[in-house]
């Protein structure tokens, strides 16, 4: 088993569902070493893809989410923020 080369264009969707389809070959624990290497590898290659995708939409959602005083003025508030 060869690692397949991911898209530039891979919709998160879609990453997932490739890096979740690594993670059930590496659970059956039957592949042979070599292939298992290369599935953990293309399923690393993948995580990595999801991460900078999940990424850039928080900073996106982080842009938009704002909170009202009282003067009716916006401030940008991060996802760390809206926790507390």
């Amino acid at each position: 088993m060869t690692m397949k080369k991911i898209a530039k264009n891979i919709k998160f969707e879609e990453a997932l569902a490739e890096l979740e389809q690594q993670v059930q070959l590496l659970e059956s624990g039957e592949l042979p070493l070599e292939e298992a290497l290369s599935a953990f590898q293309q399923g690393v290659a993948l995580s990595k893809v999801c991460m900078t995708k999940l990424n850039t939409v928080q900073q996106e959602v982080e842009k938009i989410v704002v909170a009202a005083d009282d003067d009716n003025e916006y401030e940008l508030e991060t996802f760390a923020e809206l926790e507390d």
